[in-house]
């Protein structure tokens, strides 16, 4: 598949996500401006100024038993040669712990790697969590809730994340950290440079998140370091 063909099959399955998905928070792109050069290279027929991957995120509100309901996020990042390699998906909930995610998340690549590779796969990777979730949920962590009601997620914890990476330089880079942080109610500051610091403090699921989307940003040698403290907002 030639790389103007990959961008074509890209926006396509985008348009097909956003009617499967209409609610105002359903489906959410984090990066309209990817999104703007994705859309201008599949007019053009080049692959020319495009600089930025696709970047989006999914919520679906799935039943993790008879009575309850959470919200399950995919974040989604397609990487240029999509879907001739598989795209980044990240699955969150405030009802999984730290290891019940990573093995879920582990699980979904794996089912991806042998089901889906050299094919647009998102729609495939929400019917596999949408059947899925609630097998990875414990019972004994999972509030008593009335019938129908939704898990919200309530950040009790507040957490500061400092990011040191040998380098930040690329202006694009330097937009998408000051954008996700103002997206994701973050306070902090960056340093670009030789050395790059960010730091960036404020609810612990929204420092996990911002460190997910830096993760993928391909910066040289990355380290992170998490401090946590308990909110003192937060309605007890």
């Amino acid at each position: 598949m030639l790389e103007i063909q990959q961008a074509e099959a890209q926006l396509s399955e985008l348009d097909l996500l956003a009617s499967m998905f209409p609610g105002e928070s359903e489906f959410i792109v984090n990066d309209q401006l990817a999104l703007a050069e994705l859309k201008d290279c599949v007019e053009k027929s080049t692959m020319e100024g495009r600089s930025s991957k696709v970047y989006f995120t999914i919520n679906m509100n799935l039943h993790i038993s008879e009575e309850a309901m959470a919200m399950f996020s995919l974040a989604c990042i397609l990487p240029f040669k999509y879907p001739a390699v598989l795209p980044e998906i990240t699955v969150r909930s405030v009802v999984l712990s730290r290891s019940q995610q990573t093995q879920l998340n582990t699980d979904l690549t794996t089912y991806l790697q042998k089901n889906c590779l050299g094919d647009v796969c998102i729609l495939n990777a929400t019917d596999w969590v949408r059947e899925r979730a609630s097998g990875y949920v414990s019972r004994d962590t999972t509030p008593s809730l009335a019938p129908g009601s939704t898990i919200q997620p309530i950040d009790l914890i507040l957490t500061r994340l400092w990011i040191y990476s040998h380098h930040i330089y690329n202006k694009c880079k330097r937009k998408d950290i000051l954008e996700w942080a103002k997206e994701l109610s973050l306070s902090g500051f960056s340093m670009p440079g030789k050395p790059g610091v960010v730091c960036v403090e404020g609810p612990q699921s929204a420092c996990e998140e911002f460190w997910s989307r830096f993760a993928f940003m391909d910066f040289v040698c990355c380290i992170n370091n998490f401090s946590a403290k308990p909110d003192p907002r937060a309605v007890q």
